[in-house]
């Protein structure tokens, strides 16, 4: 059996390799690709801004079904059975559990962090998502995914919703506290859900009517539109306005430099600071430390997530499918054969989130 994985050897360029999909190895498994999306990396990746000159592999969300099992494995790694035909969401890294960071509880900064998204010529191929294939490896976290979950839902549990329940997490957000959210995009709106799931108070922060809608729809108690405070001293008021001193804490995932900046200023005196959404080196901004200092800021970071976030993600799923319209969430859904329009569309903001099928023709 052949499948095809697509490959970025350079910005705004995609080609698809054809290889076998090899047998399981005894602690791994293959499954079939069943959704995968465009998130915030891939679209760094289709900009030439991840991946360099020697190329990148897209993909790391998705759900999927398995094929075949390795020998050893039998249950999942929460301890559910598992066999082929199930359907599951894996962590798209392997940590070691070892290092000092692992042992310490933050397997989202292990020091011995694999992320295979080379080149698919390195067997065994198929280890990214933009893929009709995908082979669990060995040490692999992954989970079965609720019955009640449509894996149009589940594809987005890794990573979006899973690194910002784990920075809502490790930044502390409690009941009755106030979330500002900067970006109402896929992580934005997921953010927003879990907050106010716990009886936090939302705001939401964007440029983007359909994000905006969104954000409303997954529980935002106010939204701020940036077409209609342009510049940052007006933003600011506005915050003041409905904050009060300003908010609790304040989760920048809008992925700009100037976000960062805007989230310090936006911040009550001894609040926090929620920085998820830069993940890139360049280009730098300006910050003042001593604004930090004076402000008494906490300043918390998420890069990845410890892997059993992904059943925290899954559970929450399951436990809150009615309450909000996760199915909006992907707006537009291609074929693995038109991934290049869904980066393309993703890039120039035309979609909130969009949806590969890869066994869609």
């Amino acid at each position: 059996m052949k499948g095809k994985i697509a490959f970025i050897p350079r910005a705004h360029t995609l080609e698809f390799h054809q290889y076998e999909v090899p047998a399981p190895e005894p602690d791994g498994l293959v499954a079939e690709v069943t959704q995968t999306n465009v998130c915030g990396s891939e679209v760094h990746m289709w900009k030439g801004e991840i991946g360099g000159t020697s190329g990148v592999m897209p993909g790391h969300e998705m759900s999927g079904r398995v094929l075949e099992l390795g020998n050893r494995i039998a249950t999942d790694w929460a301890g559910a059975a598992i066999k082929a035909g199930d359907r599951i969401a894996p962590v798209s890294y392997i940590v070691c559990n070892r290092c000092v960071n692992c042992v310490a509880g933050n397997q989202a900064a292990c020091l011995n962090n694999v992320v295979r998204h080379t080149h698919p010529d390195q067997p065994p191929h198929f280890t990214a998502t933009f893929a009709t294939h995908y082979c669990v490896q060995p040490g692999q976290h992954f989970y079965r995914i609720p019955e009640n979950v449509p894996d149009a839902i589940a594809s987005s549990a890794n990573c979006a919703m899973s690194i910002v329940y784990w920075a809502l997490d490790k930044g502390g957000l409690g009941c009755g506290e106030t979330l500002l959210v900067l970006g109402a995009g896929g992580l934005g709106l997921h953010a927003i859900a879990i907050a106010t799931a716990r009886g936090a108070r939302a705001i939401a922060m964007d440029s983007v009517a359909r994000r905006l809608e969104l954000a409303s729809a997954f529980g935002a108690d106010e939204i701020i539109d940036l077409r209609e405070y342009p510049d940052s001293r007006a933003r600011r008021k506005r915050v003041r306005e409905l904050t009060g001193y300003g908010p609790d804490a304040v989760l920048e995932v809008a992925g700009v430099p100037e976000a960062f900046t805007d989230a310090i200023s936006y911040a009550r005196q001894g609040g926090r600071v929620l920085e998820v959404g830069n993940v890139l080196l360049t280009p730098a901004t300006q910050v003042v430390p001593g604004f930090i200092t004076m402000k008494s800021l906490q300043i918390t970071t998420a890069m990845g997530y410890p892997p059993h976030y992904l059943k925290k993600s899954l559970d929450f799923l399951g436990d809150n499918i009615g309450r909000f319209p996760y199915l909006e969430l992907c707006d537009v859904t291609f074929p693995l054969a038109q991934a290049a329009q869904a980066l393309d569309r993703s890039e120039r903001r035309e979609v909130s989130r969009a949806a590969i099928l890869p066994q869609q023709q």
